[in-house]
């Protein structure tokens, strides 16, 4: 049985149950946004087995020696439970929420394969991801994350205006796109000592790349830019030309060590390729989004998704410049034992 943490709402998630269905396994949600708010869930340790029960038509109970995987699909913050008024009485509720639910995660993933575990994800904010890229080799554009008004200025004076800017995060209930840089965003460099944002040197050059990566696969598109009607971020314009894409293999590499040092399973990564041809890392998402690549394209990333899942269990990332397996090492270490040798 195959465990998804997401509402059963969620495109990607219910796309993903339907090609476990067709493997022959069973897939079940747990949506967390409906803790505190009526979910019925529990935890029962009989002697060396443990149960978990989910509130079900017919209250079946999921055995965790019986769950084969584990997917953290964007269960969403746990809401405020219902009836609460007292601010300090919600926020004890929230972490018993929480406490139980990464609990009941962690003991999954004792002996099953998790993708990808909370911890992880969010370990994997674009401050590290910049810093571990670098580290591995990947080209990252110069960039500045700042909450410093002068200092953005004289970042964007710096680079003659050719910037783009965007979100940490996101809101909850609002898309938040990557901009160009204008004159007139200068008049609101202040609201940054509200909240940095992160500032970057724009690439130049016709294709974004679309990574998507399952596992040890990567299931790559390049998505023609300057044929967009919606500026720099691709996800605003499903028009633009989109054309499968082998990633080289020094750069396969890169990326594998990348997810291994952030402990990730699955991510979308955005890549740029410049006018000479470079290849640059912008940005990772363990939650990221990948129908609409798999619509435009024919690439079979659910499928992946669901054999991964369904096979419950993953081989080390294959060393694709040497033709060996990775170590159990960091990822860092094993680019840098891989490239010293040659």
């Amino acid at each position: 049985m195959i465990l998804i943490l997401s509402s059963p709402e969620d495109v990607h998630a219910r796309r993903v149950a339907q090609e476990i269905e067709l493997l022959g396994h069973s897939a079940r949600f747990l949506n967390w946004r409906e803790a505190g708010k009526g979910l019925r869930a529990s935890l029962n340790y009989i002697g060396k087995s443990i149960e978990f029960l989910i509130q079900t038509e017919e209250d079946k109970a999921i055995r965790l020696d019986d769950v084969r995987s584990i997917w953290t699909r964007r269960p969403g913050p746990l809401d405020t439970p219902l009836g609460v008024i007292n601010n300090e009485h919600r926020r004890f509720a929230l972490q018993e929420w929480r406490d139980f639910l990464d609990g009941l995660m962690l003991s999954c993933g004792l002996d099953s394969l998790a993708i990808n575990p909370l911890s992880a994800q969010r370990d994997a904010v674009k401050p590290y991801q910049l810093t571990v890229a670098q580290r591995i080799g990947l080209r990252v554009p110069k960039t500045l994350i700042s909450s410093d008004p002068r200092r953005v200025a004289d970042f964007v004076d710096a680079n003659e205006g050719r910037i783009v800017h965007k979100t940490m995060t996101s809101l909850r209930n609002a898309f938040m796109d990557t901009r160009k840089w204008q004159e007139t965003d200068r008049s609101a460099l202040n609201q940054l000592l509200l909240a940095p944002t992160i500032f970057q040197e724009f690439i130049e050059g016709r294709f974004d790349i679309r990574a998507t990566i399952v596992g040890q696969e990567i299931y790559a598109a390049t998505i023609d830019t300057a044929q967009s009607r919606a500026g720099i971020d691709s996800r605003l314009d499903l028009d633009v030309p989109t054309t499968p894409y082998e990633v080289p293999n020094d750069i396969a590499l890169q990326l594998h060590a990348l997810m291994d040092t952030l402990n990730l399973k699955f991510a979308t990564v955005d890549l740029k390729i410049d006018k000479c041809g470079q290849v640059y890392f912008l940005e990772l998402n363990p939650q990221g989004q990948f129908l609409y690549i798999e619509i435009l394209t024919g690439l079979p990333i659910a499928a992946a998704m669901a054999k991964l899942l369904v096979r419950g269990e993953e081989t080390d990332r294959k060393n694709f410049t040497t033709g060996h397996f990775l170590t159990p090492r960091s990822g860092y270490e094993r680019l840098q034992e891989s490239t010293s040798s040659h």
